[in-house]
């Protein structure tokens, strides 16, 4: 029975947002089909500058978060001797910068 429950708990919500995803994607054609594809064209438009504005503010926001987890997993108090092998074994296998 648990085993059951959290099967579903992970096929539910992935299927809700597949249907909510097919149901924005039909909206978007019946749109288009109505005549408003200019209005949806200018809609990409502004909302692709807000991405890139806002990519660069959380690229090194996000950066900073994975410094700062990984200062927190090294507190003995926060962290464990799995977590630490588990930050040292993503440390070896990410590039760095400076090998690039």
């Amino acid at each position: 029975m648990s085993a059951l429950f959290e099967v579903l708990s992970f096929v539910l919500p992935l299927a809700g947002m597949v249907v909510a995803v097919l149901a924005f994607w039909a909206l978007g054609q019946w749109l288009r089909r109505k005549g408003h594809g200019d209005l949806l064209d200018r809609i990409v438009v502004v909302f692709g500058k807000i991405q890139r504005v806002t990519n660069r503010v959380a690229h090194p926001l996000g950066g900073s978060l994975i410094g700062l987890s990984r200062g927190f997993s090294r507190i003995p108090l926060f962290g464990s001797k799995r977590t630490r092998a588990l930050w040292e074994q993503m440390e070896q296998e990410t590039p760095q910068k400076h090998d690039k």
